[in-house]
């Protein structure tokens, strides 16, 4: 026998269900929050180690903000144990001549100094702290620094090996307490290979360390792409110093957008891929021909300026898209579809006033940081098609 609910019963479902139709269809827009402001963005970047001196092309097609060139706003350059300081002092001024800002990494300590009398492995001797911090403000000058790392990857003792050196937590904090403001400039650690809070923490909860530390970075190898909550609550900006991912087809290269476009989401401030080195697969330039993993970093670099905030966003509002937003002299939105099919996506802008036109640069299989057709705001509400396997980037210009 068919059982029929009473009439109240069957109107409180019909209300149940319109709630939850309702709340579907709120998800699947993206709701943009200038109110709710986030972490400052200090830049996007990329490695000169080891590399040849850029020239005057290159820097204008990695520094430079004018059409199809990627914006990148940091460089991050080595800093020689030998002092012998090869290209870097070039690289420095290129970068500088397009308002870059440049930090330095030391792989290893002088030899000397270390407990192996080697430029591999090993440890700073504490007899040698002083003459360390000496020896990269040595480098500040010649290079003409603005930042400056104490070490490169201090959890990892390469096979085979190359410059490396490996400190204890407990003798980064000691470091850090009483050598590293003879630096002279703002200080980044611990680079760790994928963000190893055992390396920073100690630093962090001494008062005194981490008084003398303004960056805390590390790297994307194996894990570390999560909001990193005490270098957060010490008031630290939070950087990625060192990642890449081999391969130049849309698929790889929308990997590398989501991994940025999550490392926004997760509060960093600085993304730093790893090297340019010709003819290397973990470059994205050969000469000045960019391949589609430069340009989707591009498509942060170019417009999510230093200075500029990322404030709240729903970030995941449709399956497969996800949405970071930045204001400040003018709003950025980067919306990347990871997805195999098209999605009209509406964005909501709250707490916004005098967002009227928004122009959208896109970057798939096919488009180089392409401009498009200008997106129509209206009573603070847009709708803009996003291709499967791409990233969009709308700029309001102020």
């Amino acid at each position: 026998m068919k059982k029929h609910l009473p009439p109240h019963m069957c109107a409180m479902c019909v209300l149940a269900m319109a709630v939850l139709l309702a709340g579907a269809a709120q998800a699947q827009t993206a709701t943009i929050n200038l109110a709710s402001n986030q972490q400052t963005i200090d830049g996007f970047g990329f490695s000169t180690a080891w590399t040849p001196a850029m020239t005057s092309a290159q820097g204008n097609v990695l520094f430079g903000t004018g059409s199809g060139q990627l914006g990148f706003s940091l460089l991050r350059i080595r800093i020689d144990p030998n002092e012998s300081w090869g290209n870097e002092p070039s690289n420095s001024a290129t970068a500088h001549s397009h308002g870059a800002k440049v930090l330095g990494t030391p792989w290893t300590p002088p030899a000397s100094m270390k407990n192996n009398n080697s430029t591999i492995c090993g440890d700073l001797l504490s007899s040698q702290y002083g003459a360390y911090a000496s020896h990269l403000n040595r480098a500040v000058t010649a290079i003409n620094l603005d930042f400056v790392s104490f070490q490169n990857e201090p959890d990892f003792c390469p096979n085979p090996g190359y410059e490396s050196s490996n400190p204890t937590p407990a003798e980064i904090e000691t470091w850090m307490a009483n050598n590293a403001p003879t630096v002279g400039k703002p200080i980044v650690m611990p680079e760790a290979v994928n963000f190893n809070d055992s390396y920073s923490d100690p630093t962090l909860n001494n008062g005194t360390a981490a008084s003398h530390v303004t960056y805390v970075a590390g790297h994307f190898y194996g894990g570390g792409n999560t909001v990193q909550q005490n270098a957060l609550n010490h008031g630290k900006h939070v950087w990625e110093t060192e990642h890449y991912i081999n391969g130049t087809d849309i698929g790889t290269a929308m990997t590398v957008a989501k991994e940025v476009s999550d490392a926004m989401n997760n509060q960093f401030s600085a993304y730093f891929w790893w090297w340019i080195m010709p003819n290397d697969a973990a470059s994205f330039i050969e000469g000045t021909t960019v391949d589609l993993r430069g340009y989707m970093l591009g498509q942060f670099a170019h417009w999510v300026r230093p200075g500029k905030v990322r404030c709240s966003t729903t970030y995941n509002p449709h399956s497969n898209i996800y949405v970071t937003a930045y204001h400040n002299n003018g709003v950025v939105v980067v919306a990347l579809n990871t997805g195999t099919s098209a999605v009209n996506q509406t964005f909501t802008f709250q707490n916004a006033s005098g967002i009227t036109t928004l122009t959208p640069f896109r970057t798939s299989s096919s488009q180089h940081m392409a401009q498009l057709s200008a997106a129509t705001v209206s009573n603070n509400t847009f709708t803009y098609s996003l291709p499967a396997q791409s990233v969009t980037t709308f700029v309001q210009f102020p």
